[in-house]
């Protein structure tokens, strides 16, 4: 028996599955974000502590009831953002969160150095990138960089709450652009173009390895007589790419969420001239993922919901919003939307572009600023997928979605329609947990039956 930690950007699930992946006990906790008006998206990580405290007490109370021993525990999160943490084991000040632009003029000013630093970490420089971010709080926020003994992500802040170790494993590091990708350790070259000193990142272990056991009181919270080792399973991303494939199913992997990610497993790192596709480190021993980002996703979503629906619960906007676009023809009669509201990701990576809706008359509805605003998001995932595919040999005989976006069959249709081929949903419902389940069934050689 697993339980599984996945710490996303607004709430962290924890659900303790059987080896087949059946879930017997699952618990969400959900946190804010606050964001400011020169570009900050923060998260005071107090919420986290709080969220983290109260599933391992809900689980540890269902396993002392039905006499449940947990043999492991699996970790995978969200990546990129940067948490400074201080002597006492505890953050300094809110985390960075992945979304926060504040460091773009410092992206900017790396000018020509800009193509050395994707061919050494497989990521073109971004907002989104742990390193810009662990630079921005160097530079203005001096104090706070050099009281922090370590400088860490979501990943490394459960993995540390649950054992005590500062240690971070491959793929989360691969998404630092601090991380040579060919010599799979942290770069000299890259720390000094980004002012990073070393000591202030974790120690490096292998991707699904067992990086320590709980402390007394983990260990206490779940009830278990014994401490339990803890897998670092990878990013959510690369679990959810992991969960999704079954064998040596040939398959492109979409997941959408907060933001939409377009995913292809390798053997080998690939990088592509144009800088538009990222590679990282893959959830599995000696695989890789090339990707593509939409960051804006299931956040337009929110946004278009939170804006034209605001009189209705989060549930019913989002009901109406998929009811009123349905009602407006392909194309929203002409009227058209740039999905930038936070910036762009695949293939532009501008993130200072603005969004727009355009071609606006006075005859367009309610229902076609709907039809748009989801014809936008869905129009950049696909646009992604065609990024993705251009690094590739051949196309993939088949596009495997999952995430939140993908329940709907309207927004599949728009997205079936635009790359003019068939998609399928994954069987797993939760890609990204059951991608950390076989990580973590791996490293503690437990038969995934």
């Amino acid at each position: 028996m697993l339980l599984i930690l996945d710490i996303g950007t607004s709430s962290m699930r924890a659900m303790l599955m059987d080896c087949r992946g059946h879930i017997l006990k699952s618990c969400q906790s959900k946190y804010g974000l606050t964001y400011t008006s020169d570009g900050g998206v923060l998260m005071e990580m107090g919420q986290l502590d709080e969220a983290l405290e109260r599933s391992l007490k809900e689980t540890g109370s269902f396993c002392r009831a039905e006499k449940v021993k947990i043999d492991g525990i699996s970790v995978t999160a969200q990546r990129s953002s940067v948490i400074p943490m201080g002597k006492d084991g505890r953050a300094l000040c809110h985390a960075l969160m992945w979304q926060d632009k504040r460091c773009v003029s410092l992206i900017e000013e790396l000018g020509a150095k800009i193509k050395t630093i994707y061919g050494i970490c497989g990521m073109r420089p971004s907002p989104v990138f742990s390193a810009p971010k662990m630079q921005y709080v160097k530079i203005h926020m001096p104090e706070i960089y050099e009281q922090a003994v370590k400088m860490i992500g979501f990943q490394e802040y459960v993995l540390h709450y649950l054992t005590g170790e500062y240690v971070t494993d491959t793929s989360i590091a691969s998404r630092t652009c601090l991380y040579d990708l060919h010599m799979e350790k942290w770069s000299e070259e890259l720390l000094n173009l980004f002012q990073i000193d070393i000591d202030k990142l974790c120690t490096l272990a292998p991707v699904g390895s067992v990086i320590g056991r709980t402390r007394v009181c983990v260990t206490h919270l779940l009830g278990m007589a014994q401490s339990i080792p803890v897998v670092s399973a990878g990013g959510d991303q690369q679990c959810a790419a992991l969960g999704m494939q079954n064998g040596t199913e040939d398959c492109l992997i979409c997941n959408m969420g907060t933001g939409a990610y377009v995913i292809a497993q390798t053997d080998r790192p690939v990088l592509d001239l144009e800088m538009r596709v990222n590679c990282n480190a893959g959830a599995a021993k000696d695989t890789w993922i090339l990707e593509g980002m939409v960051p804006n996703a299931g956040t337009t979503l929110d946004w278009l919901c939170n804006t034209f629906y605001s009189h209705l619960d989060k549930e019913e906007a989002l009901k109406m919003l998929l009811k009123e676009a349905e009602r407006s023809p392909k194309g929203a009669h002409g009227m058209c939307f740039v999905n930038a509201l936070t910036g762009t990701g695949t293939p532009e990576w501008n993130p200072l572009q603005k969004g727009s809706f355009t071609n606006i008359l006075i005859q367009h509805t309610r229902e076609d600023f709907a039809r748009a605003g989801l014809e936008g998001i869905i129009r950049d995932v696909a646009g992604c997928v065609k990024s993705v595919e251009a690094m590739i040999p051949e196309k993939k005989n088949q596009i495997k979605v999952s995430g939140g976006l993908s329940k709907s069959e309207f927004l599949m249709g728009i997205l079936e329609d635009t790359l003019g081929r068939n998609i399928c949903r994954a069987d797993e419902a939760e890609a990204t947990a059951f991608g950390a389940l076989k990580s973590g069934l791996r490293a503690l050689n437990i038969d995934g039956g």
